[in-house]
């Protein structure tokens, strides 16, 4: 019984080691043509453009300005349970936090009359000061800021000349640019 399973299992080997034969040359005509095919491959491939339909697909909101970030002051993260060492955005030198991002990823952002909670990507002390992403409801943010260590400002914080984009889930956007990212105890 052994012996015919292995005759059968042989004889489906070398028949498929048959029927696959590649072209004896790669610039051979035969070598562009598909097993089947009648009149080979269109090299250029067709040139008309496809019909797209956007039957059945959600509205694409038009782009438009998000919403300003209103100040917050230490009150706001004292009521959060925000208080430690991290990040905050300044969208001037000296001016109001915008953004604040604890070392352990977790931040506040004030918009639309309401304080949301963000996340950051990647938490941890070195990864909030290098800036991202962060992310909260409905809400994401990219804060990009200038290569280098920084220049110490006051004990052990940093600050970064840095560029903050905001956006909403419903196509809003609002870069702040020319503004500070402020990092320390």
């Amino acid at each position: 019984m052994m012996k015919h399973h292995l005759a059968c299992i042989a004889a489906a080997l070398s028949l498929a080691a048959c029927s696959a034969e590649p072209p004896a040359n790669a610039t051979d005509p035969q070598a562009a043509r598909p097993v089947g095919s009648i009149g080979g491959v269109d090299p250029a491939g067709n040139t008309a453009r496809p019909v797209t339909s956007t039957r059945g697909l959600p509205d694409t909101p038009a782009p438009h300005d998000a919403p300003e970030l209103l100040p917050m002051v230490q009150a706001d993260f004292a009521d959060k349970n925000l208080l430690g060492s991290g990040c905050s955005f300044h969208a001037t030198p000296g001016g109001p936090v915008l953004l604040l991002l604890r070392d352990e990823g977790d931040g506040l952002v004030h918009f639309n009359k309401a304080k949301r909670r963000i996340t950051a990507a990647t938490p941890g002390r070195e990864a909030v000061a290098n800036g991202g992403i962060m992310a909260g409801d409905k809400v994401s943010f990219t804060l990009d800021h200038a290569a280098g260590p920084g220049e110490p400002t006051s004990g052990s914080t940093r600050v970064w000349p840095a560029t903050l984009t905001m956006r909403t889930n419903d196509g809003g956007e609002r870069i702040y640019r020319d503004g500070r990212w402020e990092c320390g105890s």
